[in-house]
């Protein structure tokens, strides 16, 4: 995909999310857009930069790693860690990321903050929650919540900044962005919500997403990766 092209899809996604606000009675500030870069070369994202764009999220630890190197000139760049995130190598990824979206339990939420510490540098995070009981999904139940909540908060490497889900691919998402915003909204103070995708993000809008997590629609469909995981 050239420059262009990105600049172009781009542009048509940041209309689409800024729609789905004015929709819902929200202020498109409101809402980040995360640009899904795994799976595309440094150069893509070069291209989107030059269009604006400033968030971008990685899944694999290598590739991300890489990435960080290759785009270091970049002095704004924020990096988002969204997909599931291995313990031997958080020590990878804590402390060079702005906000890390996919802590699932409480043995990971410890193995973070230790590797944070070791970084001398807190960690923002999210806890992933499994709404829609998908057993191919990571994430924590709604009831294990509260605990992984109480754990992370008596961490002192870690700062909770909100939830994020992924749901299930064959049913309606909105009744499960409701039920994370439910969440979401018995936590203390400014909870961010990470919820929506190329293809149901409008619904995360209504409900109450506050980071969207969009890829294909921006880059188009990724290409082989060169990367390790």
């Amino acid at each position: 995909m050239t420059h262009a092209h990105v600049a172009a899809q781009l542009d048509e996604v940041r209309a689409a999310v800024a729609d789905a606000c004015r929709a819902a009675g929200r202020d498109p500030a409101e809402v980040t857009l995360v640009a899904v870069s795994k799976g595309h070369p440094p150069e893509a994202i070069r291209a989107a930069y030059a269009a604006g764009q400033r968030d971008f999220g990685e899944s694999y630890v290598l590739e991300l790693r890489d990435k960080l190197d290759a785009l270091a000139d970049l002095p704004d760049l924020r990096w988002h860690f969204i997909g599931h995130l291995q313990r031997n190598k958080m020590k990878l990824v804590a402390g060079r990321v702005g906000l890390i979206h996919a802590i699932a339990d409480e043995s990971g939420a410890r193995a973070l903050d230790a590797a944070a510490a070791a970084a001398s540098s807190p960690q923002p995070i999210l806890l992933q929650v499994n709404v829609g009981a998908d057993p191919a999904k990571f994430g924590c139940t709604a009831d294990a919540l509260p605990a992984l909540v109480a754990t992370v908060e008596g961490l002192s490497h870690l700062a909770l900044r909100g939830l994020m889900t992924i749901p299930p691919l064959d049913i309606d998402p909105a009744p499960l962005f409701g039920q994370l915003a439910a969440l979401g909204r018995s936590l203390p103070g400014t909870c961010w919500l990470s919820m929506g995708m190329s293809d149901d993000f409008p619904a995360a809008i209504a409900a109450g997403a506050t980071h969207v997590r969009i890829g294909t629609a921006i880059f188009g469909a990724r290409e082989t990766r060169s990367w390790r995981a």
